[in-house]
């Protein structure tokens, strides 16, 4: 008797021989044996299927690497960017809501997303390694596409006015340090592999992105790579988090990029005006 898949495909055969008693085979021990056979038959394809999951998994492993490996700064870069020194936030007007980053070059903006992270007092309490934060900078630029708006330029002006507003309101005595940690890292990846078009462009192409996410398609994306980031290699800084505050930042800095949608945005500001 044979042994059928889900599609009707043949993968086994039963067969029986012999029976106890020199008694005849009959309908009922057919019966049983073809039930016995459907049984065997999905226990073939689950374990087929288990294995081109553990294959595929595998294969999405590799690919997770070596993205991660290619979208990850260099060591060197790093190692270059951490030997500079890094001037104050007056220097920059980092305090200042209307700071112009027009003239400055790459190598001071990243300065001064350190600076940001220094003048918060967010290095040493949580035990963030220097080079580290130098190299996830470096790896969070190198992340943003070369579009018109929706660049590095643009993430760090977000991150520059969040730090303007958490200065001068003294926010951060309300938030807590965790909190102002993921906001200014989610002010610094919130439009992470942005392709300068919005959602309803993903969704009316069918796009990839569309199909993986049906809700704030970009936006989830810009969180994953985020994530993406912080978990690669020599660019961990929540790696000395224990895994509470790791939670509690991966939850605020899920939450502030998602809102960044603008669909999010428009049916939530009638509560605020």
């Amino acid at each position: 008797m044979p042994i059928k898949n889900s599609s009707g495909q043949i993968i086994g055969v039963i067969q029986l021989v012999n029976k106890f008693d020199d008694l005849l085979f009959t309908k009922n021990d057919e019966n049983f044996v073809e039930a016995f056979a459907i049984f065997c038959g999905m226990g073939i394809h689950n374990t087929h299927m288990f294995e081109k999951a553990i294959i595929a998994n595998a294969k999405q492993n590799v690919t997770l690497d070596v993205l991660s490996y290619h979208a990850s700064a260099s060591l060197e870069d790093a190692q270059k960017l951490r030997a500079l020194q890094v001037p104050s936030a007056v220097t920059y007007n980092l305090y200042d809501f209307s700071f112009d980053d027009i003239y400055m070059s790459d190598d001071d903006t990243l300065l001064a997303s350190i600076r940001m992270f220094m003048d918060m007092d967010l290095v040493e309490p949580f035990h963030i390694d220097y080079q580290v934060l130098c190299r996830w900078l470096l790896s969070v630029k190198k992340n943003y596409r070369s579009v018109t708006y929706h660049n590095w330029r643009h993430a760090f002006n977000v991150a520059q006015m969040m730090f303007s507003i958490i200065t001068a309101t003294r926010w951060w005595q309300v938030f807590g340090d965790l909190e102002c940690l993921a906001l200014i890292i989610a002010c610094l990846c919130h439009d992470l592999d942005h392709r300068g078009t919005n959602n309803s462009f993903q969704i009316k192409v069918s796009s990839p992105l569309a199909q993986l996410y049906s809700t704030s398609t970009m936006e989830h994306h810009h969180f994953d790579q985020c994530l993406m980031i912080l978990n690669s290699q020599g660019n961990q800084i929540l790696g000395n988090l224990s895994p509470n505050e790791y939670s509690r930042v991966i939850k605020v800095l899920e939450d502030a990029i998602l809102a960044t949608d603008l669909a999010v945005y428009f049916r939530k500001r009638g509560k605020f005006l």
